[in-house]
């Protein structure tokens, strides 16, 4: 289990990012070094849906993506 305090701080990074037009590529790094498995996979889900409707997603955000999924094996 991962300490609530952590989990609690990926949530809020999350629903910031999620919130947010232009995310903070600082924030994403953090989340990714922090979050618990579930919390990475409600991120990896946003993005896709975030690139989905964008006629020319970021190179950036299409690796970042490709990096999460991957690391879920």
């Amino acid at each position: 289990m991962a300490n609530p305090l952590t989990e609690h701080f990926a949530e809020t990074l999350l629903e910031r990012i999620s919130s947010d037009n232009y995310p903070s590529v600082t924030q994403m790094d953090m989340l990714e070094a922090i979050a618990p498995p579930a919390v990475l996979a409600q991120f990896s889900l946003h993005l896709m849906d975030r690139i989905s409707n964008e006629q020319y997603p970021s190179v950036d955000m299409l690796k970042r993506i490709q990096r999460l999924v991957l690391g879920f094996g």
